[in-house]
């Protein structure tokens, strides 16, 4: 009677509670997807207008509007902003959180609150990231390669650190959803009854839970070699700087499918919502 009553009066999730600290606390699932499609927005305009800048230095030969360290520096934080903040949350952090319980038939994710902690991570992550932009700035290229990552006097430590925790973010957001369709799925709902989107959602959750942890423990060693001098990747301390390379594809080769896989399953849905076929694949 409640809900019926909530729903006549013209209450949902955009209007139940007015003020930004409801937005800011809420853990409604749906509320929360919004706020991750407001933060990816912004920084997706960001990221854009870093790429516009690269797009007017390139427009004729020899300088244009900026020097050689601070073209490298615009595309690092370009590339950086548009894979850690754009590509990988995009579609899972917001379709993921507003349509996964829907199509499950569950009333939210299994943990809400942790889901809004995931959240705060990436927008934490970010204004770390962000900082660094007047610490010298960062000119390492987005994959951080050493051994120039390790030996450069800039702000690396600090884009590298903003990446570590929107990485938790990531590892957080795969978590939830994983719990959710193992444990809240409505009665019925088998594993090959679920839909292609919530699948597309798993598999990509599986990667994110799977190949994260890799890369926030490659970029914590590479903070480790900066500050205190540990002979990981530098070659003058015994180090390999082709493991470094190793160790964070181990996670951008996933990260390929983290970016690709929920796209597919939105086509999916789209292709077989407007030619009013079932997809067949079994």
């Amino acid at each position: 009677m409640a809900t019926a009553a909530a729903t006549h009066s013209g209450k949902n999730y955009l209007n139940d509670k007015s003020g930004l600290w409801s937005w800011l606390t809420t853990l409604d699932h749906k509320r929360i997807g919004i706020l991750y499609m407001i933060a990816v927005m912004t920084f997706f305009a960001i990221g854009g207008t870093f790429a516009m800048l690269l797009r007017v230095e390139l427009f004729s030969v020899g300088k244009t509007i900026m020097e050689a360290k601070t073209y490298n520096q615009v595309m690092t934080f370009h590339g950086a902003i548009m894979v850690f903040m754009v590509i990988i949350p995009g579609i899972p952090a917001f379709l993921g959180n507003f349509i996964l319980p829907l199509q499950l038939g569950a009333k939210d994710v299994a943990f809400p609150r942790i889901n809004l902690l995931s959240w705060y991570c990436l927008l934490t992550g970010a204004a770390i990231a962000f900082f660094s932009l007047i610490y010298n700035g960062v000119d390492t290229g987005w994959t951080f390669y050493t051994p120039y990552s390790i030996t450069t006097q800039n702000g690396t430590i600090l884009m590298v650190l903003g990446a570590f925790v929107i990485g938790f973010s990531s590892i957080l957001t795969g978590l939830n959803f994983i719990v959710t369709v193992h444990k809240l799925r409505a009665p019925g709902m088998s594993f090959w009854r679920m839909p292609l989107f919530v699948w597309a959602l798993y598999s990509t959750a599986l990667l994110q839970v799977l190949a994260t942890p890799v890369l926030a423990i490659t970029l914590l060693l590479l903070s480790l070699e900066r500050i205190m001098g540990v002979g990981i990747f530098d070659p003058k301390l015994g180090g390999d700087p082709v493991l470094f390379q190793h160790f964070f594809w181990f996670y951008s080769h996933p990260a390929v499918y983290i970016m690709i896989l929920p796209a597919m399953g939105v086509v999916s849905e789209l292709i077989t919502a407007f030619s009013h076929k079932t997809i067949f694949w079994l």
